[in-house]
């Protein structure tokens, strides 16, 4: 976890003063990139016997996990106990530092982010309790390290599912709720395909499987002229060959995709089993693992049995698949046996979906690439050994009309409890809450690719999630992705270029009714801002906002069994959002929809502090989401009628405005929402 600098300058009587349960500390200066040199920020949170690079010899082929149940909670205290709120608004504010990067600040989601200058006052956490309020609930956390930075509510106060899920009925099929399996379940027993033989739907609507009798391709007669031949015959025979090294299955794969002979390059599948892998553990996987990889394609017609409808943009469906189908349709994006999912060309058919088949993780020589391999392997060796017997369940949520979004401006919703921390990740930490996905329009962003940051990351560690890119179109601005059951089978430290995998994973997660893991994900796509000042345009605010309310309503349900949302910079990095603009969009989407809200820096903690400051500044001030929306709008007025000044910091120009808030007449002053207010900056 990240180390605070050394303690010096400690003041017992700022210690008396304070009404937080922690220690002030003078922090000198230092970057937190000095701080990322000096202690891993994701640290492994799960030690195996696994061997690190990825493939078990075959003694010790079975699965292992040495799980660390210990884990630590923090208590605060809030503003409360003060009697007034003209009180509870002077001890806000004697708390809150003019803190924040300017409007043109960028910094990195996951860790790549600004360094923080100049001194400050850290709060250092000094109690040891428990997290979460059920041991069994998570099953490789361990302790907080004792530097860990974190703010507001404690994590056990947050609501998380199962302890706040409701009842479920029993599953059934509608007419936009498409289930692949019969839905009674036997204690145990993986989910049998439904119906019980194999359905076949050439079209636009459906997946085109592999194992499909209209999947044909042209091949070279005897003669020396062309034929059409059954593309799953093709496939079939190829893969049923002894495969013994990478030269043979690269070959094998070839052999029903001629087409791309000159095209595709293997470099990156030769190098892991030649060079990452040993002898031993080379021959391994051909004799036992590939071998199974081949069984489960191959079996597709027998597991795959419905047609599998693609979720089309501005249509509410979802997809059920157990974890059995999902292995198989895994299995065989690996041997790219996908039809039509390999052209590039903006008027293909399937211009508008992810890539799906594998050959783009084969192909190169990076230490990405070795690092995705493991994981992906580790999957595999874990579903041949045992057939996994849970459900997946793939949810595209469209919400078209204007009158479904909330009116910003007229909003009155206030916010809810936030626990930010400079540490923890969203999955770990985040156990049974909403988890956001920092996604790609096209989910899954660069999985198959180059790409290693958040949400490719994520799709790594749990690889069911990659055959959402199967079917899923590129999300609308008013859409997102819901996806629940997703089982983690991979651990993993560092972030981008340090990302690697550090073992297998056993995901002890609790399973619903329908036998879905209670771990939930939302796809997000943030915009893509080339210049800063563009996200505080209220069109573009508007559109943040709304994509975070798709993804964060749950109108149908009672606010008793609304888990909160587990997020963090989202956004921010390469899509250049401000993290501190970020943040507030998603606590008024949160407040909105009555969620609270679990926040991760991923340690940045100067954002940490500021972020709860500004908290706890709106909480005192009893600021609506409403009031929160005409400020940022009327700040977009401010730095537009002044581009060659001095920008305020936008939390400190928040401040000032609310500062002047009139509480008798409940109207802000009128100099505050002029364009041409000016706020005193430091």
């Amino acid at each position: 976890m990240s180390q605070l600098d050394e303690k010096k300058d400690l003041n017992p009587k700022r210690l008396r003063q304070t009404t937080l349960n922690f220690t002030f500390v003078k922090k000198r200066k230092r970057s937190i990139t000095d701080d990322l040199k000096t202690s891993s920020g994701e640290e492994m949170l799960c030690q195996t016997n696994t061997d690190t690079r990825g493939i078990a010899p075959a003694e010790v082929a079975k699965n292992r996990a040495c799980m660390h149940d210990n884990t630590s909670s923090h208590e605060t205290k809030d503003l409360s106990h003060h009697s007034s709120p003209k009180e509870q608004k002077a001890v806000a504010l004697s708390r809150y530092e003019l803190a924040g990067p300017s409007h043109l600040s960028k910094s990195m989601d996951l860790g790549e982010v600004n360094a923080a200058s100049g001194d400050e006052e850290t709060m250092i956490d000094n109690s040891s309790q428990p997290l979460f309020s059920e041991s069994d609930s998570q099953d490789d956390t361990q302790p907080m390290s004792e530097n860990n930075v974190w703010f507001g509510t404690p994590l056990s106060q947050l609501k998380r599912a199962p302890q706040c899920s409701s009842c479920l009925g029993q599953l059934q099929p509608e007419r936009h709720f498409k289930i692949l399996f019969k839905p009674k379940f036997t204690d145990g027993s993986i989910p049998k395909p439904f119906p019980d033989n194999y359905q076949d739907r050439w079209d636009s609507n459906h997946v085109r499987m592999p194992c499909s009798s209209e999947n044909l391709y042209p091949v070279e007669a005897e003669s020396g002229k062309k034929e059409v031949k059954s593309r799953w015959e093709l496939i079939q025979s190829s893969l049923l060959h002894v495969l013994s090294s990478s030269v043979d299955l690269e070959e094998s794969i070839l052999h029903y995709n001629t087409r791309y002979n000159k095209r595709w390059n293997f470099e990156a599948l030769h190098h892991y089993f030649t060079e990452v892998l040993d002898r031993e553990e080379s021959s391994y996987f051909f004799a036992s693992v590939l071998p199974g990889m081949v069984q489960l394609a191959l079996e597709l017609p027998n597991i795959c049995t419905q047609p599998i409808p693609l979720l089309k943009q501005n249509i509410n469906q979802t997809v059920f698949l157990s974890q059995q189908q999902l292995a198989s349709l895994l299995a065989n994006a690996f041997f790219c046996t996908f039809p039509r999912r390999n052209a590039q060309q903006k008027k293909s058919e399937y211009a508008a979906y992810p890539d799906i088949n594998f050959n783009r993780l084969f192909d190169g020589r990076s230490a990405r690439k070795q690092e995705k391999l493991k994981c992906i392997i580790n999957y595999f060796r874990r579903v041949i050994t045992k057939t996994p017997c849970g459900t997946v369940s793939f949810t595209r949520r469209s919400i078209h009309s204007a009158d479904s979004y909330p009116n910003w401006e007229q909003s009155q919703a206030k916010f809810g409890k936030l626990h930010v921390s400079s540490v923890g990740k969203i999955e770990t930490e985040g156990t049974g809450m909403l988890q956001l996905d920092f996604a790609n329009s096209s989910v899954g962003g660069g999985v198959l690719g180059q790409g290693c940051v958040q949400e490719e990351i994520r799709f790594l560690i749990c690889p069911e999630l990659i055959v959402s890119r199967l079917f899923t179109e590129v999300l609308g601005k008013h859409e997102c992705l819901i996806i629940k059951g997703a089982e983690q089978y991979n651990s993993y430290s560092g972030y981008a270029n340090s990302f690697r995998w550090t073992g297998n994973h056993a995901d002890k997660t609790p399973r619903d009714k329908w036998r879905r893991r209670e771990t939930e994900i939302v796809a997000l796509d943030a915009l893509h801002f080339r210049q800063a000042e563009q996200q505080y345009q209220p069109e573009k605010m508007k559109r943040e906002l709304n994509k975070a309310f798709c993804g964060f309503n749950e109108n149908d349900k009672p606010e008793a069994h609304v888990p909160a949302v587990a997020t963090g910079n989202w956004g921010c990095g390469a899509f250049g959002g401000n993290p501190r603009l970020k943040a507030l969009i998603q606590l008024m989407a949160a407040a909105e929809t009555k969620r609270d809200v679990a926040y991760f820096t991923f340690h940045d903690k100067t954002l940490c502090q500021d972020i709860h400051n500004m908290h706890v500044f709106l909480q005192s001030q009893e600021v609506s989401v409403g009031e929160l929306w005409r400020v940022l709008c009327k700040y977009n007025n401010h730095i537009q009628h002044r581009k060659r000044e001095f920008h305020p910091k936008l939390y400190s120009f928040i401040q000032e405005v609310f500062t002047n808030y009139d509480s008798d007449t409940s109207n802000h002053c009128a100099d505050a929402f002029s364009p041409d207010y000016k706020v005193n900056t430091p």
